[in-house]
């Protein structure tokens, strides 16, 4: 997927908060993986942290080995140490991939947007999955 499609779907995402796409890809911490239109967005937080954002047209397994995917190159390939996620109250499908894929609830959160579950995975917990 090419850079310009990449921040299309940013730029288009319907769970959007004003994020600029070009702005978002010219952080050189920023990480992201594409294919077919999936997208898997790693803001960089600093000292190998990272949130996750998820921008997906694929479901179920599919969708579940490409997150995984992305998980495995971060930690293996980019030296990440944590990586969270917030997932909006009403997405359970997202909620129960969250889990499927080894994140680990951490609480709810107030956000401007609503209410979130946090989820958090580790370097140390993704290596006692393999």
């Amino acid at each position: 997927m090419s850079p310009e499609a990449v921040i299309h779907a940013i730029d288009n995402s319907p769970l959007n908060r004003g994020l600029s796409g070009a702005a978002w890809m010219a952080d050189p911490a920023n990480k992201h993986f594409a294919c077919n239109g999936d997208v898997v967005l790693f803001d960089g937080e600093g000292e190998g942290t990272y949130q996750v954002h998820l921008l997906f047209q694929a479901k179920g397994r599919a969708a579940v080995e490409f997150i995984t995917e992305a998980f495995r190159q971060m930690f293996e390939d980019h030296q990440a140490e944590l990586i969270f996620g917030m997932v909006p109250d009403f997405r359970r499908d997202v909620k129960i991939m969250s889990r499927w894929v080894g994140g680990k609830f951490a609480g709810k959160r107030d956000t401007p947007e609503g209410p979130c579950e946090l989820y958090v995975l580790s370097k140390e917990m993704w290596s006692a999955l393999k």
